[in-house]
């Protein structure tokens, strides 16, 4: 009988290992780590550099520690970089840290139906930045530079969860079912950038249709129309002058007039915040976190293991991070 059950064993374990390769089964298989590049440095000190990869390192940890891949292998990456043409004075260095799921995909080319390949691409990841918001094309801890609009673009107020800044979820490709969740985590539940009034923003529009009929004197009577129409609104009451500025993305270097917050197709128009820093502290220092998860869904390999990620992120511990 020990014979007969051995046997049976045996069986077994030759037909599991000769099943065929099936995204069920990949989705159960443990995945694996792979280090990406690491250090992609630009305009960055030596001496700041080595506080902002042990920062780096810290989160790498927290996420290497915590998340368990399954069906897919964790390509992860880091990036310092710190562009002139991006800001003009700056308070603190931007640099991330990205995890790119890369699924397990059956191998068609193999004549052993079981073996699998990674994928060489996805738009599936997670990134956690410090001292940038991406998605404000691109908010860094400095002021703005002078060949820039002004102003940046926001679509809506980011509401507070759980004790930090939730940006909603923004369905960043339709067609193909991609979508992102954006969290901002900072210092005493103030934000590093501040809302533009309708003043603040009348006045940047005025300089750049000053500067468009300057450069372009044939079209000084299209623009002249758009420069009265901000003349009269600025002697509006400061009780209408000082709201903030809720604006339509047509109609920018141009001005119609403002509109109600929430408006399709307008954005509320903000700026660096220079009063929320530190500027005591290095460059190094994380002054904040953004934490996006970037997801393709429909596909329980991705979704499941953005669920496991966003369990292993902690946010309070990258909260203690601020400011060392």
């Amino acid at each position: 009988m020990k014979y007969l059950a051995l046997f049976a064993v045996l069986c077994f374990s030759v037909t599991a290992s000769a099943q065929d390769c099936t995204e069920e089964l990949l989705l159960q298989k443990p995945g694996t780590w792979k280090t990406g590049i690491q250090g992609s440095i630009n305009g960055v000190i030596p001496a700041d550099l080595v506080k902002e990869k042990s920062v780096l390192a810290a989160i790498h940890k927290m996420e290497n520690t915590k998340y368990n891949p399954k069906g897919c292998q964790v390509l992860y990456s880091t990036s310092y970089s710190k562009y002139p043409s991006a800001g003009d004075v700056w308070i603190s260095d931007p640099y991330e840290y990205t995890m790119f799921i890369l699924p397990f995909l059956c191998d068609s080319k193999s004549a052993d139906k079981s073996k699998y390949t990674v994928a060489i691409a996805s738009a599936t990841n997670v990134t956690i930045s410090a001292n940038e918001i991406s998605w404000l094309n691109t908010l860094y801890a400095a002021t703005i530079h002078d060949d820039f609009r002004g102003y940046y673009k926001l679509e809506d107020r980011p509401v507070k969860k759980d004790g930090y800044y939730f940006f909603g979820e923004d369905n960043v490709n339709p067609e193909q079912e991609i979508v992102e969740y954006r969290w901002l985590i900072t210092y005493n539940d103030a934000l590093p950038f501040s809302y533009l009034n309708r003043r603040e923003y009348l006045q940047l529009q005025q300089k750049r249709l000053e500067k468009s009929i300057k450069e372009s004197p044939g079209e000084k009577e299209y623009f002249q129309k758009f420069l009265d129409n901000i003349s009269e609104y600025l002697t509006k009451p400061d009780s209408e002058l000082s709201q903030t500025a809720i604006c339509m993305s047509n109609d920018e270097e141009r001005f119609s007039g403002f509109v109600e917050e929430g408006t399709k197709g307008s954005f509320i128009a903000v700026k660096p915040n220079l009063e929320y820093y530190n500027k005591k502290l290095p460059m190094s220092s994380p002054q904040f976190f953004t934490v996006i998860y970037t997801l393709s869904q429909g596909e329980p390999v991705f979704e499941e293991n953005i669920a496991a990620i966003k369990e292993a992120t902690d946010f309070a511990a990258l909260k203690n991070m601020l400011g060392e």
